[in-house]
C-alpha cells in the first residue's frame, strides 16, 4: 500500500509541475502579444505604412 501511495505522490507532483510550466509559457505567450500590440497601437497609421516590407527588392 505504501509504494501505491507513492507512486500516487510522485504522478501528483509531475503533474502539478507539467501546469507550472504550462501556465508559464501561456503568461508569456500573453506578454509577448500585449507588448506586439501595445507597440502597435503607439505608432502613427501614416507610419504603419512607410514600414520597410519584405519584399522591399520586388
Amino acid at each position: 500500500m505504501a509504494q501505491n501511495r507513492q507512486n500516487q505522490f510522485i504522478k501528483r507532483k509531475k503533474e502539478l509541475e507539467r501546469k507550472r510550466k504550462a501556465k508559464e509559457k501561456m503568461e508569456r505567450r500573453q506578454e509577448k502579444k500585449k507588448r506586439k500590440n501595445e507597440t502597435s497601437e503607439d505608432m502613427p497609421e501614416n507610419q504603419t505604412e512607410n514600414l520597410p516590407s519584405e519584399n522591399a527588392s520586388a
